[in-house]
């Protein structure tokens, strides 16, 4: 009879474990959440906002200690956020993207 021998797999956590976004009012508000295990004061955190149909992000944020984000959205139609997670004495970089979130304006006839 053969001992089979199991190997030992190094289950790695992601780092970004989720990007919130939801609306309030005409603001788009962006949280990510980060692994329970690190320190989120090593790391600092950007946002870049897409429109559908948009190669250029709409709006960029430069690097900040702070996991959130908010941007006030001027129209309508579907976003979605590019979140950036810079390791403070590394140096290298993770990113996530958002589930869409759609942005309806309401027009007065």
């Amino acid at each position: 009879m053969k001992k089979r021998m199991k190997k030992k797999v190094e289950k790695r956590t992601e780092l970004i474990q989720g990007v919130e976004v939801f609306l309030t009012g005409d603001n788009l508000q962006t949280k990510c959440l980060i692994a329970k295990n690190e320190l989120k004061s090593s790391y600092s955190f950007a946002f870049y906002v897409y429109k559908k149909g948009q190669v250029e992000a709409v709006a960029k944020s430069k690097y900040t200690l702070f996991d959130t984000n908010q941007v006030k959205l001027s129209e309508g139609g579907e976003y979605r956020v590019k979140v950036f997670v810079k390791h403070n004495e590394t140096n290298e970089i993770t990113t996530k993207t958002s589930q869409p979130i759609q942005k309806t304006q309401i027009v007065d006839i």
